[in-house]
């Protein structure tokens, strides 16, 4: 196993040591400074809800705060080093500003000016895609061209051609997919293609559907002065050293530390105290080196997290308070997967249960679990996978306060439960919502209810654990993209990622009031999000496409 330890991303001549923490310490950033000043208009006048976004020249932070009454803001906790300030408010932005330096447990002062008009809004979209009111308008019909056959012959075994002709990107980020997709073939069981023939498919598909023109970092950010609860928070944004690392998912230990999963086959520590960004490579197994796709994590109480790890067909647990960046050899555990008939061992989540026992969704129909006891996996299979033609989907997944497990059928529009006692499995349609509602991650509450994002209708989704009702909140933002779900059980509220639109919201059910959270970047695919369990204002959140992960914290 081997530990990669990124101590580098600020550059600023601090002793790495000093940024160096052992397990289980509370140490804070201590040298931290500060940047302050005033959002002006361009005639002068002071702007209140303004955005200030921060960027660490020499490094991979960037922070964001809302302006105050009187224009004022104040970035704090700032590791020393040069930062660009740029405002973003209403229609109008500033330029970027000249680098500021920031010592030390020092305040540097500047002022921003909006004097420049922004450029278009981003429409709401999952990255790199056209938004979903034009897909009815595109042809399915790939264009002529050389390798028009052979992409249809090998990217339309596992999906239709509608992911194809929807999708803008460039060369780079087209390479990458088929790559990708290479990886869930091997997965699957199914013959390769050379790299010649990635090759033509990649050039096929850059060609005719290449990016219109780049996205804009400001284009998500809404066209409004932000007003009430909204400005009072502050985002911290880490850029991953490597383009496509892909930390889909992101978990958080009972000390506070978030661990992401890299899809390129790693594990993330991040201290959101000290910034200090750790990777662990799992260990080797069957699927080379770029043919990795690291799964879900899941953290228990003891801080025990459990991953799928599909391309090397096994779970993996590892114990994180065990971390000791001195030492790092600690041991992950393999569970190996030799399961017939139940493709393999990746899937889309996971849950873990007061008994003890690990549970996932997989093969698009079903849930397994396995006993760490006894390495036994046992499967779960609704009557519908059984009949239909096209499997229902098994996407997100929770246990219930009553001991029982729901998961997602994304395919289907419906949710599904089984009995661990006695093995049986229900289903359940969901509310009309006027269209696909396509339910994704979901969590529990304080009450053991249920709590789902509706990525297609862009709702929030109650589930009564007892009497099964479902019900439907809607937040301020349409067509959100809700994805993944989390409960601060203390403060009893709901907080949701909003990936077609790049914001996290918190919702409060005793009010209905939504408040919802801008992130810094436009297309920051936000997709997990979990609570720090020592700060439940703190919320971690994962970029898998941007390559980022971060936290939203909401300040007094």
């Amino acid at each position: 196993m081997t530990f990669a330890t990124i101590r580098n991303f600020l550059s600023l001549g601090v002793a790495a040591a000093a940024l160096v923490i052992g397990a289980g310490s509370a140490q804070a950033l201590d040298n931290a400074g500060s940047v302050q000043g005033v959002v002006k208009s361009a005639a002068g006048q002071p702007v209140a809800g303004a955005f200030v976004r921060l960027k660490n020249t020499n490094g991979r932070l960037t922070f964001m705060v809302v302006s105050k009454d009187g224009g004022a803001f104040n970035a704090g906790d700032l590791p020393p080093g040069q930062y660009t300030v740029q405002g973003v408010g209403g229609q109008m932005q500033s330029a970027i500003s000249a680098p500021v330096s920031v010592a030390a447990n020092q305040t540097a002062k500047i002022d921003v000016a909006l004097s420049g008009q922004r450029g278009p809004q981003l429409p709401p979209a999952w990255p790199n895609r056209l938004p979903e009111e034009e897909h009815a308008k595109l042809s399915l019909d790939l264009p002529a061209g050389a390798a028009k056959a052979l992409t249809q012959e090998k990217c339309s075994t596992c999906h239709q051609d509608n992911r194809i002709v929807v999708k803008r990107a460039p060369y780079d980020d087209w390479q990458f997919t088929i790559n990708r997709m290479r990886t869930n073939m091997a997965v699957q069981g199914l013959p390769d293609i050379t790299d010649a023939e990635a090759k033509q498919i990649t050039d096929y598909l850059a060609s005719n559907y290449k990016q219109v023109v780049p996205v804009d970092a400001n284009s998500r950010l809404p066209r409004t002065l932000v007003e009430g609860k909204s400005r009072n928070y502050r985002v911290v944004t880490y850029d991953l050293p490597r383009r496509y690392s892909e930390p889909h998912d992101i978990a958080s230990d009972p000390t506070g530390i978030a661990w992401a999963a890299e899809r390129a086959g790693a594990l993330i520590r991040f201290d959101p105290k000290t910034y200090a960004f750790t990777e662990v490579k799992i260990p080797a197994g069957p699927a080379a080196a770029n043919r990795q796709r690291l799964g879900n994590p899941q953290i228990n109480a003891q801080g025990i997290l459990w991953t799928a790890d599909g391309p090397n067909s096994r779970w993996l647990s590892y114990d994180t308070k065990a971390f000791n960046s001195a030492n790092p050899q600690v041991p992950f555990k393999t569970y190996l997967w030799n399961n017939k008939g139940h493709g393999g061992a990746g899937g889309n989540s996971m849950a873990l249960h007061p008994d003890g026992t690990v549970w996932g969704t997989g093969l698009g129909k079903e849930v397994r679990m396995l006993n760490p006891q006894t390495a036994e996996f046992k499967f779960y299979e609704p009557a519908s996978a059984k009949d239909a033609h096209e499997p229902p989907g098994a996407y997100g997944l929770a246990v219930a306060g009553d001991g029982s497990v729901w998961w997602a059928q994304n395919d289907a529009d419906r949710m599904a439960r089984v009995d661990p006692k006695t093995g049986k499995v229900e289903e359940f349609k969901l509310p009309n919502v006027g269209g696909p509602a396509v339910p994704r991650r979901m969590n529990s509450d304080w009450n053991g209810d249920l709590w789902v994002g509706l990525w297609q209708s862009g709702g929030l989704m109650k589930v009564d654990h007892k009497t099964k009702q479902m019900t439907v909140y809607n937040p301020p933002s349409k067509n959100s993209g809700a994805y993944s779900v989390v409960a601060d059980k203390k403060n009893q509220f709901i907080w949701v990622s909003m990936q077609k639109v790049d914001k996290i919201a918190r919702f409060e059910p005793k009010t209905g009031e939504f408040v919802e959270f801008p992130l810094a970047y436009a297309q920051q695919d936000p997709r997990r999000i979990d609570i720090d369990p020592t700060n439940p204002n703190r919320i971690f959140f994962s970029g898998n496409t941007a390559d980022r992960i971060g936290f939203i914290e909401v300040m007094p």
